[in-house]
């Protein structure tokens, strides 16, 4: 892409109307003015632009052209100009790597830190989150060199998010609570109040209930029915509290929820349905539990399908406690095909490990095996080294087990490397 300082911009249309530089001249601005600005020894002021500019549409009404240039136009150097046709760009829809290079060449930071920050957000959404991590950081840093603070706390939350959605929950809480901090000290309250519901989030992941919530009453303390995770919030509470046995609260509110679903998407009634499921599930009330599951299930729409693999993958475990094994590994494996299509990694890794919970209760060892390559694979490619260090780590024993020597070796060998 090509941008034209001003004396070529002006050159470019006199060529274009077929006019000479004798065509421009007037009793206030000269041949040799019009000759030095368009070689660039020259600044164009305003006044002489305006000049310039009625000359050329007297010229464009005479040869039945339609022209729509202004002084702004012409006054812009070849980096304003480049950071206009920059920021257009980045109202595509797909992020492409020509805009990184025009802003190299014009040193244009702020569209450097946002190109970073676009493409961070498309790695995101596709859920490619060391790539969104990375970029992320790059357009943090940029910002901060500009002294723009007020995008930071934003930056912080999407970067924790990145953590948080790779399941690396003690890293997430280390961004989300610097994302606190900044949120407070630049009045950014809509980031404030989005990362609180993170923080507990996270704080429940890590099986920190109190902390969890904490965060969670914080959150709600000012939130209402119009705030996007003020359903959420509520749903982590009755996660809360159903971790800690408190089963009776946790129904209040899941009624309380339904009594409100008008105020809330109605897309969300699954969400309602499969967690009552494994409430009673929790209560040892197996038949009530299969009923919530089922309606779950029912309640899926084609705009929420990829959460399918939820409820067939906590369903599963309605099957495992009744010791009905061949159901529990046809719904997982129906779940785990979801989870697969829809790259949803945390319940990938989730609905294996129930498999593998399955497969030891059967004393499967050939697909107990297989389940745990699988579950290696899954902690590799999220780099998930410490878990990952212990699954090597059983697999050797159920090879020694087998008197598979080499292979145990080998699994031993890989958590060694992990050590470095």
């Amino acid at each position: 892409m090509n941008f034209l300082t001003p004396g070529k911009k002006i050159k470019e249309i006199r060529k274009s109307l077929k006019m000479n530089q004798e065509d421009l001249q007037d009793e206030n601005v000269s041949r040799g003015l019009i000759s030095m600005i368009e070689t660039d020894q020259r600044s164009l002021f305003k006044d002489v632009a305006i000049k310039l500019i009625h000359k050329f549409e007297q010229k464009a009404i005479i040869l039945n052209l339609n022209l729509v240039i202004d002084e702004f136009y012409l006054l812009r150097s070849p980096a304003e100009d480049a950071e206009l046709y920059c920021l257009k760009r980045l109202e595509d829809s797909i992020i492409n790597e020509d805009i990184l290079e025009i802003a190299n060449k014009f040193n244009l930071l702020e569209i450097k830190a946002t190109f970073y920050s676009k493409k961070a957000d498309f790695y995101l959404a596709k859920k490619d989150y060391d790539k969104a991590f990375n970029y992320y950081i790059h357009s943090m840093s940029i910002y901060k060199d500009i002294n723009q603070h007020e995008i930071i706390p934003s930056l912080y939350w999407k970067i924790g998010l990145c953590k948080a959605k790779s399941s690396k929950y003690n890293d997430a809480l280390s961004y989300f609570d610097i994302c606190e901090r900044y949120s407070v000290m630049y009045k950014d309250t809509k980031t404030q109040q989005l990362v609180l519901y993170d923080i507990a989030l996270c704080y429940k992941k890590v099986n920190k209930v109190n902390l969890a919530l904490k965060y969670i009453e914080k959150y709600l303390l000012s939130s209402n029915f119009e705030d996007d995770f003020y359903f959420y919030a509520n749903i982590l509470k009755a996660n809360c509290y159903e971790a800690i046995g408190n089963y009776d609260i946790v129904i209040e509110i899941y009624n309380f929820l339904l009594a409100n679903l008008s105020k809330f998407d109605n897309s969300l009634l699954w969400y309602i349905y499969n967690n009552l499921g494994l409430v009673y599930l929790d209560k040892v009330d197996y038949k009530t539990s299969l009923k919530y599951f089922e309606m779950a299930e029912k309640s899926i729409n084609k705009t929420v399908k990829f959460n399918l693999c939820h409820i067939l993958i906590e369903k599963s475990e309605l099957f495992f406690r009744q010791k009905l094994y061949t159901e529990a590994i046809a719904t997982l494996k129906l779940g785990l095909k979801d989870a697969e299509i829809y790259k949803d990694n945390e319940y990938l890794l989730i609905g294996n490990y129930n498999l593998l919970n399955i497969y030891d209760h059967m004393d499967d060892t050939s697909n107990l095996i297989k389940i745990y390559l699988t579950i290696a694979n899954l902690l590799r490619l999220n780099n998930n080294f410490s878990e990952l260090i212990s699954i090597y780590i059983k697999l050797s024993l159920i090879y020694l087990n087998e008197n598979r020597i080499e292979e145990a070796k080998q699994c031993l060998i890989l958590s060694q490397k992990i050590y470095g």
